[in-house]
C-alpha cells in the first residue's frame, strides 16, 4: 500500500471512528499492519500513537462485537514486525504489553475485573504500586551465572531480534552480577530510552548534516539499539531501566521469591539495575489512585530527562498476580494509564514571517487545529529560515508537533513520503513584511532582522513585554488593547503607557471596552507604579537580560549607587562593561547590549524613570554577598508557608547570591520543605539532597 493512500484510509477510520462496520475489519487489519512496519522498521511513522491506538481499539472492540477474532489479525500477534538484518530469538516467556486506558473511569473498572475474578479473595482495599510508562523500546537481557549474555527486543512478543552485541553499549546496563554467579539462567525485561538531552543533541548533529530527524526519543532509542555499528550505539548514550523478573513473577524460581512489586524492585536494585520511578504507593483506595492520576495529567511535571506518557498501575500483592492471570495480550493485574498525547499529526496550512520585539523574523507555522497535551493548537514556531530549509517543511506538509517544554508548540519533523507535489517551499523575505524595510543578517549569524526602530510589530512586541508579568505586571493591558492605544497613538513608548488615564473618556468610546474594565486598567496602571529596578530593566527589552539577570544587574547598579554617591538614576547610565563583568553569569555580550542599550535610548529611560516610584530594594554589597553561605548555591522550594509565600522566599534566596531551580535532581544543594512537601521531598530524600525549614533557612540566612 502506497504512504499517501495508507494515510488517507488512516484518517478516514478516524473521523468515524464509532461508525466502523463488519465490512471495514480487513481493510483496517491490513492498515495497522502498514503502520506496523512503518514504525517498528523504517521509522518513519506517519500517524501518531494516540491516533494508533485509537485504531487497534477500534479494530479488536469490531473483531469481538462480529465474532471474527483471528490468529493472523494484529490485535492477537501484537503483530510487531522485526528487520531482516537480525536474527530471530524466541522469547523463554511470552513478552506481553500492557492494556491502556486514558480514563481514569477504566481505572476503578479494571480494580472491578480483578474483584470479579478474585471474588472471596480480593482484600478490601487494594495496594497499587504506581511507576513511569516508559517511553521507549522494550528490552529482555539474559544472564547465564551472572554474565549477559544475550539481549532481545519485544517484537511480537514471542519471538525478538536479538541485539545483544549492541546492547553491550547500554552505559547503565551490568554486565557481571555477582549476586547470579550461582544462578544458570536470569532473565530480566525492561526499557531502553533515550534522554531528552541526548536525543536533541542527536537531532541537532542530524540537522546540521541534512538528514531526517527522527521523530521522538523513543524512535531515536530503537534505531540506535538496532544499528549494525556499536559503536553508533555507544555515542546515542541510552539507558535500561529494569522492571520484570518473569521467573519471579511467574513463580518459577522459590530461591529468590518475593510476596510484593516493591520488593521485586528492592531485588533488581541490589542486583544493580536501575529502577527509576515516582515510588508512589497506595493502600488507601481507589479513589485516592484516580484523584492522584487526575492530578498527575492535569499538571503533567517534568519528573525525568526521558520521556514518559503515563503511569503504570501495578497490583503491589504478588500472591495475587497467579489467581489474576492474564489474557493472550495483557497481565490483568497491571494497566497503563497513558496521559493525552504530546505528539501529534497536524497538517500546515501556511507559514508566515512574523516581526519579534528586537526585530528578528522568523518562520511560523498555522496549523490545522490540533489538541496536544490538552491545549488546542494552532501555531508553531520554526525558530529560523535555516532551521525550515533543514527539516524540509513547506506549506501542505503533514507534521509531528509537540509542545517543546509543555509550552511551546514545535515542528518536529515531516512526514514526507505523503507529498503530493502541490507543498510551497518557503523563501525568506528579503524586506520587513510590517514595514517594509530592508531587513539585515549579522555575519556569522542566522537571524535575519528589520533595524527599524519604529516598526510597528517592534513596537507591539515590546509593550506586549513591558506588560507581562515578569516585568511591569500590569493587568488588563493585553494585546488587542495595546494594538487599539497604539493605532491611536495614546501609546508611543514605555513611558507613555502611564499616561493612559489621560485618555479614560476617549476609551470608553471604544467598541468592547466597559467602565468596569477601563477603571481596573487604571487601577493596575496606577499599582503597576511602584517596581523594583530590576522589573523596569526585564520590561526594557535589553538583549539577553531576563528575569535573573535583571536582578544581577540591579543589584550591581545599587552597590555602585551606593559606593559611587551618585543617585540611581545617573548610575544606570555611567555604569560600564567593566563594572557588570565582575558580576558572576554576566559575560561580554550581555555588558556590551546594556551600556549600548543606555546609550541609545537615555531620554526614553529618564521619562520612563521618572513615571515609575522604584523601590530601595534590599542591597547586599558584594563584599556581604562573597561571605553569604549560600552564595551560588541551589535551592528548590516546596509547599505550602503559613507567613511567607513561595515567590518571596524565592526573592531571599536570590538577594542572597542563591539560585533559585524548579525541580530536584542529583545536582540541587537544598529543598526547602513544609506542609504538603510531596514527591519533591521523597525524591530530596532519595537523593541525599538536604531539606530545611523555612525556620532553619532564615536562621542561616541571618548567620
Amino acid at each position: 500500500m502506497q504512504t499517501p493512500q495508507l494515510l488517507s484510509l488512516s484518517i478516514n477510520y478516524l473521523s468515524r471512528i464509532h461508525l466502523l462496520k463488519k465490512d471495514d475489519i480487513l481493510t483496517l487489519r491490513e492498515v495497522i499492519r502498514e503502520h506496523n512496519q512503518l514504525y517498528h522498521i523504517q521509522e518513519q511513522p506517519i500517524i501518531s500513537d494516540t491516533e494508533y491506538d485509537q485504531l487497534f481499539h477500534a479494530l479488536a472492540r469490531l473483531e469481538v462485537d462480529h465474532n471474527m477474532l483471528d490468529a493472523d489479525s494484529p490485535t492477537a500477534q501484537l503483530a510487531i514486525l522485526a528487520s531482516e538484518q537480525f536474527q530471530k530469538v524466541k522469547h523463554q516467556y511470552p513478552m506481553i504489553s500492557l492494556d491502556n486506558t486514558y480514563s481514569v473511569e477504566d481505572v476503578r473498572d479494571f480494580e472491578q475485573r480483578m474483584r470479579n475474578v478474585l471474588k472471596e479473595k480480593s482484600p478490601k482495599e487494594f495496594p497499587y504500586y504506581v511507576q513511569p510508562k516508559y517511553d521507549g523500546l522494550g528490552l529482555a537481557v539474559v544472564y547465564e551465572y551472572g554474565k549477559l549474555v544475550r539481549a532481545i527486543t519485544r517484537w511480537s512478543g514471542v519471538e525478538g531480534e536479538d541485539v545483544t552485541i549492541t546492547a553491550f553499549e547500554i552505559e547503565n546496563l551490568p554486565k557481571d552480577i555477582k549476586k547470579l554467579h550461582n544462578i544458570e539462567r536470569m532473565e530480566i525485561r525492561g526499557e531502553v530510552m533515550m534522554s531528552r538531552t541526548v536525543f536533541d543533541q542527536v537531532n541537532h548533529e542530524r540537522l546540521e548534516t541534512w538528514e531526517k530527524l527522527f521523530a521522538n526519543p523513543r524512535n531515536a532509542a530503537s534505531g540506535s539499539l538496532r544499528q549494525l555499528d556499536p559503536l553508533v550505539t555507544r555515542s546515542r548514550h541510552l539507558q535500561f531501566f529494569a522492571y520484570s523478573i518473569p521467573q519471579i513473577e511467574q513463580w518459577l524460581d522459590s530461591k529468590n521469591a518475593v510476596w510484593s512489586y516493591v520488593e521485586l524492585l528492592e531485588t533488581l536494585s541490589g542486583w544493580g539495575f536501575e529502577c527509576k520511578g515516582f515510588d508512589f504507593y497506595f493502600q488507601n483506595g481507589i479513589e485516592n489512585l484516580c484523584a492522584m492520576l487526575q492530578q498527575e495529567t492535569d499538571a503533567r511535571k517534568v519528573y525525568f530527562d526521558f520521556d514518559i506518557d503515563g503511569m503504570v498501575i501495578k497490583l503491589d500483592d504478588m500472591t495475587l498476580w497467579d489467581d489474576l492471570g492474564r489474557t493472550e495480550h495483557h497481565p490483568r493485574y497491571a494497566i497503563a494509564y497513558k496521559f493525552p498525547a504530546k505528539q501529534v499529526r497536524t497538517r500546515v496550512n501556511s507559514i508566515e514571517h512574523s516581526v519579534g520585539r528586537t526585530g528578528t523574523v522568523t518562520p511560523v507555522a498555522n496549523l490545522e487545529p490540533v489538541e496536544v497535551s490538552g491545549v488546542i493548537v494552532r501555531r508553531a514556531t520554526l525558530h529560523n529560515y535555516d532551521e525550515l530549509a533543514k527539516k524540509w517543511v513547506r506549506e501542505g506538509d503533514q507534521v509531528f508537533i509537540m509542545r517543546a517544554g509543555e509550552v511551546i508548540p514545535e515542528i518536529v519533523s515531516v512526514i514526507t513520503d505523503i507529498r503530493d507535489g502541490t507543498e510551497k517551499i518557503i523563501i525568506p523575505p528579503d524586506v520587513c513584511p510590517i514595514c517594509s524595510t530592508k531587513l539585515n543578517q549579522d555575519e556569522w549569524k542566522v537571524a535575519i532582522f528589520c533595524p527599524n526602530k519604529h516598526c510597528p510589530a517592534k513596537i507591539l512586541g515590546q509593550l506586549e513585554m513591558f506588560v507581562s508579568r515578569q516585568a511591569l505586571n500590569i493587568d488588563g493591558l493585553g494585546p488587542r488593547q495595546i494594538e487599539d492605544f497604539l493605532e491611536q497613538w495614546w501609546i508611543t513608548d514605555f513611558a507613555s503607557v502611564f499616561q493612559l488615564g489621560n485618555y479614560r473618556e476617549q476609551i470608553l468610546e471604544l467598541d468592547g471596552y466597559q467602565e468596569k474594565s477601563v477603571q481596573n486598567l487604571i487601577d493596575s496602571l496606577e499599582k503597576s507604579r511602584n517596581t523594583t529596578l530590576d522589573r523596569m530593566l526585564v520590561g526594557l527589552g535589553i538583549p539577553n537580560v531576563g528575569k535573573k539577570t535583571g536582578k544581577q544587574l540591579s543589584n550591581r547598579i545599587y552597590n555602585l549607587s551606593n559606593s559611587k554617591e551618585s543617585s540611581l538614576l545617573e548610575t544606570i547610565f555611567i555604569v560600564s562593561e567593566e563594572d557588570l563583568l565582575e558580576v558572576k553569569d554576566i559575560g561580554p555580550e550581555t555588558a556590551r547590549s546594556f551600556v549600548e542599550y543606555m546609550n541609545s535610548n537615555k531620554e526614553m529611560v529618564e521619562r520612563l524613570y521618572y513615571e515609575l516610584h522604584i523601590s530601595s530594594w534590599i542591597i547586599i554589597q558584594d563584599s556581604e554577598l562573597q561571605a553569604s553561605e549560600i552564595l551560588g548555591k541551589s535551592f528548590c522550594v516546596t509547599g505550602t508557608f503559613e507567613n511567607l509565600s513561595r515567590d518571596e522566599i524565592h526573592e531571599i534566596i536570590e538577594k542572597n547570591g542563591g539560585e533559585v531551580r524548579t525541580s530536584v535532581s542529583s545536582k540541587l544543594d537544598y529543598l526547602i520543605a513544609w506542609e504538603s512537601a510531596g514527591s519533591k521531598l521523597a525524591k530530596a530524600n532519595e537523593y541525599g539532597v538536604q531539606v530545611f525549614n523555612i525556620e532553619d533557612f532564615l536562621k542561616k540566612i541571618a548567620n
